[in-house]
């Protein structure tokens, strides 16, 4: 029953994110205006979304294994301080260049130094990698505030809303820009899943023979990759990449070929039904803040249940 669930409920989502809405849609009877609005607006938002729930989730839970820390995400390695510098400079220096490739570029770019920063004597340790993490975030994120200080006001406005996180300027090029490369990561992931199972015992695992520094630079590097080929485009969502795994986890235990399928489908399911509310609501509400809504509380409740330990 429960793999059942697992399976059927993200379909679910994006049947009701592709025909319900302000503009109704009969699915056994779609009108020319119906089919042009599925295709044209729902359709690729609600792939966005996809793969959206795919990347922020499986890119918590990576991290949340190779740190063996339920409190982590993506952002804290400066993907979030990397997508809005870079699409600051979009904005502010170079508009030709589109917002997305240079949001792509900054958030590895951050990461990359973060890793660099935290490489002392030709190895990575947890806490040396969050400590540079913080550092390189706390760093690109004055270097925005300068930025935003150069921009004018209908510009600044313009680059908050976006970084507030938002799929409603989806379309079928970000589609093929950003699923492709989810599915391929996630799929690499899942081969790799009994190495994601070894990192998850901590410095144990060279006990196993496995190089703890080496697969946890290509699992970090793995997880930054696949947010940023989403982030770059959507701006930034939060909350999904700490709450999914926690919820998979406590599902189906903390073996990752169970794991995995099962944040990817709670991953979309959360997505696409966050962005569902978010068509039902009036003006453009970005879905980040329903996200945030969603998981700071839920959160909570996860920490008092828990402990802060893994459930």
């Amino acid at each position: 029953m429960k793999k059942f669930a697992l399976a059927i409920l993200p379909l679910l989502a994006i049947l009701l994110d592709i025909f319900i809405g302000s503009y109704p849609t009969n699915p056994f009877h779609l009108t020319e205006g119906a089919v042009r609005i599925i295709w044209d607006i729902r359709l690729p938002r609600a792939l966005m979304g996809v793969s959206a729930g795919i990347a922020l989730s499986l890119g918590g839970m990576i991290l949340q294994a190779v740190f063996r820390n339920p409190l982590v995400d993506t952002y804290i390695l400066g993907v979030s301080s990397g997508v809005a510098l870079g699409a600051a400079v979009a904005v502010t220096f170079l508009p030709f260049a589109g917002i997305a490739p240079l949001a792509l570029l900054f958030s590895l770019l951050a990461v990359s130094l973060a890793y660099w920063m935290a490489r002392i004597n030709g190895k990575v340790s947890t806490v040396s990698l969050i400590l540079a993490g913080i550092i390189v975030t706390a760093f690109f994120s004055a270097l925005l505030s300068l930025l935003e200080l150069l921009l004018p006001s209908e510009s600044l406005s313009a680059l908050v809303v976006w970084l507030m996180g938002s799929l409603s300027g989806a379309s079928w090029e970000m589609v093929t820009y950003s699923l492709p490369g989810v599915l391929i990561l996630a799929l690499i992931l899942f081969l790799l899943r009994w190495n994601l199972n070894a990192m998850s015992l901590g410095d144990e695992a060279e006990l196993l023979g496995l190089n703890v520094h080496l697969w946890r630079g290509i699992f970090v590097f793995i997880s930054a990759l696949m947010t940023a080929l989403v982030v770059s485009f959507t701006g930034i969502i939060g909350w999904l990449g700490l709450i999914v795994p926690h919820i998979a986890r406590m599902l189906v235990g903390p073996e990752h070929s169970k794991l995995i399928p099962a944040t990817i489908s709670i991953g979309i399911t959360m997505m696409v039904l966050a962005d569902f509310v978010v068509r039902l609501l009036p003006g453009d509400v970005p879905v980040g803040i329903i996200t945030t809504l969603v998981g700071v509380p839920f959160f909570g409740y996860l920490l008092r249940k828990t402990g802060g330990g893994w459930s």
